[in-house]
């Protein structure tokens, strides 16, 4: 499937499939509701690609929570990698919320589940405080922000992991201690790409 350009030998034909069922399911849903920028399937598939690349640059412990989940970005794409861990969306628009679950029902991805709420940094939605292994974002405010909302979800030692565009920067940020900052290839439309992984102190 070249199409998959980035993901080629690195991904399995099975999970190009599920990918491209999932693009299928963006296109169809973004005609009525914004989900992704790109109406076409081209773009849709290079927002996927963009949005699992640093995962596998940057591999995941789960559970596994994506703040501000959208279109399902990059959850969906890491839950079909990784079938039985469990993946958390968290996302607090109710059609976002209807997509993503539909998603996950069409794909069979039975781990995954939606969690309607909106992370403050302040405190974990219920049953959520100190729970996961990895926080994941995209497209979702600035760095420092995106680590204060992340910070009452994740257990002791947790990773938050984020693929970000531009030039690489990485600030300083209490609490957390920076493990490595690498750019990478990603598409000509793309820009320049770089993913950031951070480690909760306890």
């Amino acid at each position: 499937m070249k199409e998959w350009g980035l993901l080629e030998g690195r991904v399995g034909a099975e999970e190009l499939l599920k990918m491209e069922k999932f693009c299928s399911l963006i296109v169809e849903w973004n005609r009525s509701i914004r989900l992704v920028g790109p109406k076409d399937t081209e773009g849709v598939r290079e927002q996927i690609v963009d949005s699992l690349l640093p995962y596998l640059i940057a591999e995941p412990s789960f559970p596994l929570l994506d703040i501000g989940s959208g279109a399902g970005l990059p959850a969906i794409p890491i839950a079909i990698l990784y079938p039985h861990a469990e993946v958390v969306c968290l996302e607090p628009r109710t059609k976002r919320v209807s997509f993503i679950r539909h998603a996950a029902r069409t794909l069979g991805l039975s781990s995954v589940s939606v969690v309607e709420a909106r992370a403050d940094g302040v405190a974990a939605p219920e049953g959520m405080e100190s729970r996961f292994s990895t926080v994941t974002a995209r497209a979702v405010s600035e760095i420092e922000t995106l680590l204060g909302w992340a910070r009452p979800c994740l257990a002791p030692n947790g990773a938050v992991i984020l693929g970000r565009g531009g030039e690489p920067v990485a600030p300083q940020v209490g609490g957390y201690s920076l493990q490595g900052i690498e750019q990478y290839g990603a598409s000509k439309n793309m820009g320049k790409r770089f993913v950031v992984k951070y480690k909760k102190l306890q």
